[in-house]
């Protein structure tokens, strides 16, 4: 039997961490909460960030996990497993760091989201189960599914994802999701009742919440023309059953983008910490070469500012903890960008020279920690200076490093402020 303090070798890469037998420190309710690595390969890596070291590697016994949440109480940790052939999801206690169960909910499993009050886990499906699409409401309670809806597919030769993500609004009362085979998303009743669906010009990729209105952004639909561009459609949602049409935004493409026009789908949207501005980027379809960052007030829906990046590949734009800037990563680079969101322009532009798809990020005081998936890497850079204090690589088998994954959020680029009432 291995002792308290033996330190074992990490399969498949170099690093070491602290075995602790069954007496794993609590986590969950400390500030000493680790960052979970989510991995495409079947494992997640646990880093600490006092040591910026990974301390243990969990096996999930799926495979394509890169996406997941953590409850609103840091306890649990969800890990869905999107891989072709995978129905489940991983539940993994947060404060033990080891796998509690897998609960089989559906074909490929896509992004698990707590609710706001942290009693359900809402997750979405990338493919189809009969012909229908899944989302299933798993208590964080007792980690059973309480309800599984079966959105009608029209659409069944649809090629791809069926959904991707979805969000819950600020009072938790109901749950946004789209259904990318016929172009429109719906909102479900936390009992599992599908109570409006809404037709969008193209597929419904993401929704960000501000008070009763939603903002849902899409990735605009095949065939692409000379008219597209990432779109982003508001509706007042005060009652969810009949939702009410407020106005969309169409993103002013660079023109050097529209002579490829697989530089042109948008990607993500989402409101800064105070709600104030809205961030929305065209990040292209693949290589991923799309560069075109636009800025909104949120009240008057007007452009503020059109950033031009210098990285490619925009995706998601990571909002500080204090509100002061917003971290842009990507998809076909090896950079990241960060915008100053009083000035509204870009600051410092930071290259990894290495691998690609900068993805995601998570801050704790004052550092920022972003995945480097080609390169199987987390980097570590400091939100003062903006420079790169160390890279661990999380492992070698390629091309597998996910999302990172820390704090409660109901859209994963927000987590200073993650419900924003009004």
């Amino acid at each position: 039997m291995l002792s308290r303090r033996e330190v074992v070798k990490v399969a498949g890469f170099g690093g070491v961490y602290v075995l602790l037998g069954g007496s794993f420190i609590a986590y969950g309710s400390s500030g000493n909460m680790p960052i979970f690595a989510l991995r495409g390969d079947g494992k997640v890596a646990v880093i600490d960030t006092a040591k910026d070291e990974v301390i243990r590697v969990i096996e999930t016994g799926g495979k394509g996990g890169t996406l997941g949440s953590v409850s609103k109480d840091g306890k649990y940790l969800y890990v869905a497993n999107n891989a072709p052939e995978n129905r489940t999801v991983s539940v993994i206690n947060a404060n033990k760091l080891e796998l509690i169960k897998n609960i089989e909910t559906g074909n490929r499993p896509k992004h698990p989201v707590v609710s706001p009050d942290g009693g359900l886990v809402a997750v979405n499906h990338s493919g189809l189960d009969g012909d229908s699409v899944r989302v299933v409401f798993i208590s964080t309670s007792n980690n059973q599914i309480v309800s599984v809806v079966n959105i009608p597919v029209s659409n069944r030769d649809h090629k791809g994802d069926f959904t991707m993500h979805g969000s819950w609004s600020p009072d938790g009362k109901v749950y946004a999701v789209g259904n990318y085979a016929d172009n429109k998303f719906y909102l479900i009743e936390r009992s599992g009742k599908i109570i409006s669906e809404v037709s969008t010009s193209g597929n419904p990729h993401y929704f960000d919440w501000k008070g009763n209105q939603l903002w849902v952004t899409i990735e605009f639909n095949e065939p692409k023309g000379n008219m597209s561009a990432p779109q982003v459609y508001i509706y007042d949602v005060s009652s969810p059953a009949s939702p009410v049409y407020i106005g969309i935004l169409k993103q002013d493409i660079d023109p050097i983008e529209r002579q490829d026009l697989a530089r042109i789908e948008g990607h993500h949207g989402n409101f800064t910490n105070d709600g104030r501005l809205f961030i929305l980027c065209n990040r292209g379809s693949n290589p991923f070469e799309g560069a075109t960052i636009s800025i909104y007030d949120a009240s008057s829906r007007k452009e503020v500012a059109k950033i031009n990046s210098q990285v490619k590949g925009v995706g998601h734009a990571y909002i500080t903890p204090d509100g002061r800037f917003a971290v842009i990563t990507q998809y076909g680079d090896t950079k990241f960008e960060v915008i100053d969101l009083q000035r509204l322009q870009s600051i410092k532009v930071v290259d990894t020279g290495v691998g690609r798809h900068m993805g995601h990020a998570v801050f704790v005081g004052k550092k920022m920690y972003i995945s480097n998936r080609v390169a199987d890497s987390v980097f570590v850079v400091d939100t003062e200076s903006w420079e790169i204090i160390k890279r661990i690589q999380t492992s070698t088998s390629g091309q597998a490093q996910g999302q990172l994954v820390r704090d409660f959020y109901q859209v994963f680029e927000r987590v200073g402020r993650a419900i924003l009432y009004a």
